[in-house]
């Protein structure tokens, strides 16, 4: 799901509540045209679900400020086709 585009980038969040009621969110970044995937994993707990999900959005978006170097990348097995109609 995107929650955000940041420069052209977009900003996929996935929260997690832990098993001591606190939460993490990791966020993942996708880079148009190849559909390449950075994924980024929370480290700070909070909590509220939306503590967490600001605070990756705002990492999230100084990451791709920063450029993403030493994250790594995924290539989407089946990128969808671009059609023309």
């Amino acid at each position: 799901m995107i929650q955000s585009i940041h420069k052209g980038v977009e900003i996929e969040l996935v929260s997690h509540q832990l098993a001591h009621k606190l939460w993490k969110c990791d966020y993942v970044l996708v880079t148009h045209p190849d559909r390449t995937r950075t994924t980024h994993v929370g480290v700070m707990e909070f909590p509220t679900k939306d503590l967490a999900d600001e605070h990756a959005l705002q990492e999230a978006r100084a990451a791709i400020d920063l450029g993403t170097k030493g994250q790594r990348s995924e290539k989407t097995a089946n990128p969808p086709r671009q059609v023309d109609i």
